[in-house]
């Protein structure tokens, strides 16, 4: 373009210096018919011929065009979700914004979008999460970015950094999964990470051992280094058994102890027995909780009595006799109704000369 506005000029120049001389000649052409008497003529000075006019300046180049912009490359669901996001975000919504723009990115894997999602979470004061996302925005970006884009981003983390400290977390166990403000950074041993100035909530886990939760101050220096030491979980508890004195006691049958035992036992199930001379069996399960304590108090009863106690057998017939009698007494006992015919002799006592059967 700057070639033909330099052609352009220099041909409107050299047509004027064509109309010139032909101008010129038309004055010599008319010179030749005859010339009138002289008369004399002042002599006048020279002057200098006027220069021919110069060429028209070109003008600047254009600068080189730009990338195109998101809204012309990206399509489909990815635009959509772009258009929403700047919508909410001049509506002030930066949450929202920023889940629209993610959706774009994930969409697109434009980095050009990273700086939008940065910018929403630094609206939303998460500072260690936008320097994130511009650092990898410089990164990924690095082919598209113009030096002012560089530049604008170099200029934000510099602000922003500030806000951030460096933590270290130090777990003394391996493979315990470490969270912080209830998002999981990995497994330790886990690598530094840029969190905001503030209160944080660290949790840190791992099986068979106890949670360690605790909120740490993180502020007032680039770097904080925190130790965490994990406490193996013990599965054990204690049971205080007391009973009488001469009660023998026994645990998953085994004999622990007379009258009272305390002592420490794993975790679970465990059959207590309790036994004593004449009194009935105590047995009844018991459960034993982790670093729990728990006390049974047992109350033996006595056994109930079998049979005739030993004492009757001692007067020997007394007894036997005695119990004889009662027996005659009631299989001789008269019906107090009679219905058959009525006797000749009078209520008493009869004497027979003979002995008595009974069929």
């Amino acid at each position: 373009m700057r070639k033909i506005v330099f052609v352009s000029a220099l041909v409107l120049s050299i047509c004027a210096q064509g109309v010139g001389e032909q101008t010129l000649g038309g004055k010599v052409a008319f010179a030749q018919t005859k010339p009138a008497p002289a008369k004399p003529v002042t002599k006048k000075p020279a002057t200098a011929p006027a220069p021919p006019p110069a060429p028209e300046p070109a003008p600047a180049p254009a600068p080189p065009p730009g990338p195109p912009s998101l809204s012309e490359t990206l399509t489909g669901a990815a635009k959509g979700d772009y258009e929403s996001g700047k919508v909410l975000y001049g509506d002030g919504d930066h949450a929202g914004s920023l889940v629209k723009f993610s959706s774009a990115y994930e969409l697109s894997k434009d980095p050009r979008l990273l700086w939008n999602m940065a910018a929403c979470e630094k609206n939303l004061r998460h500072y260690s999460k936008a320097l994130k996302l511009v650092r990898q925005y410089v990164k990924d970006g690095d082919h598209v970015l113009t030096e002012e884009d560089k530049k604008e981003a170099a200029e934000l983390i510099k602000v922003m950094d500030p806000f951030t400290a460096k933590l270290q977390v130090n777990v003394d166990e391996p493979g315990a999964e470490v969270t912080l403000d209830d998002e999981v950074l990995g497994t330790s041993p886990v690598e530094p990470v840029v969190v905001d100035i503030g209160t944080r909530k660290l949790r840190v886990r791992k099986a068979e051992f106890e949670e360690v939760v605790k909120e740490v101050p993180v502020g007032g220096a680039a770097q904080v280094a925190l130790d965490v030491k994990l406490v193996k979980i013990i599965h054990e508890g204690r049971l205080n058994v007391k009973a009488s004195n001469s009660a023998t006691i026994a645990i998953d049958d085994k004999v622990v102890g007379t009258g009272s035992w305390a002592g420490v036992l794993p975790s679970g199930g465990h059959t207590l027995k309790v036994t004593a001379p004449k009194m009935r069996v105590y047995q009844t399960e018991v459960l034993i909780q982790d670093k729990q304590s728990r006390d049974v108090a047992v109350t033996l009863e006595a056994e109930p009595s079998k049979g005739l106690p030993a004492w009757a057998w001692l007067t020997g017939g007394v007894v036997l006799a005695g119990g004889l009698a009662v027996g005659g007494y009631f299989v001789f006992k008269q019906d107090s109704k009679y219905e058959g015919p009525n006797g000749n002799l009078s209520p008493g006592a009869v004497q027979a000369s003979a002995p008595i059967h009974f069929r």
